[in-house]
């Protein structure tokens, strides 16, 4: 059902001027990337998506923002801001994590990640970022992920999947 995580570290690092072979598909409450060659899913933890310049994590200390999380709009989808803290007195590495509109912070990348998340913003990484899993303004938001990576990447992988693909291997067991 999941992609291996062993296995050659370019799996999904496209040829340049190509885009990586995955698709985002709805899965369970929210969005899961799909292998296009086999319709595999791919774990948020799979270690070569960095390879291919595909962050994913769940956020953290969500609870203690729970008051904006249930303002802000952080359905599966929808555009984020990552807001570098460099004076967080926690971690200078922290990266709070924004509505698109501004409300937060929700959450924060979790601490092993945000170190090497915060150079790749520090030198200029142009990044789009967007939620994995989330609830509506109004509705409580116990946790989430999400995915960051060029923007034109993130517009790719939540256009549909091509027709002719292999159907998502988890969906296979619902066809009659």
């Amino acid at each position: 059902m999941y992609v291996p995580s062993d296995g050659p570290k370019d799996r999904f690092v496209p040829p340049p001027g190509v885009m990586p072979p995955l698709h985002l598909i709805e899965y369970s409450d929210g969005l899961r990337l799909c292998e296009d060659s086999t319709g595999l899913l791919v774990g948020p933890t799979n270690r070569h998506l960095a390879a291919a310049n595909i962050y994913v994590t769940n956020l953290r200390g969500m609870a203690h923002y729970a008051k904006a999380a249930r303002a802000a709009d952080l359905r599966p989808g929808q555009p984020l801001r990552l807001v570098p803290e460099p004076d967080n007195p926690h971690d200078r590495f922290a990266i709070a994590v924004h509505s698109a509109d501004g409300i937060g912070p929700v959450g924060y990348v979790n601490k092993q990640k945000a170190r090497a998340w915060s150079k790749l913003l520090a030198a200029g990484a142009g990044w789009g970022t967007i939620s994995l899993g989330g609830t509506e303004p109004g509705k409580p938001c116990g946790g989430m992920a999400i995915l960051s990576a060029n923007p034109a990447v993130v517009r790719h992988v939540l256009s549909p999947r091509p027709a002719g693909l292999p159907t998502p291997v988890f969906l296979l067991g619902e066809e009659h």
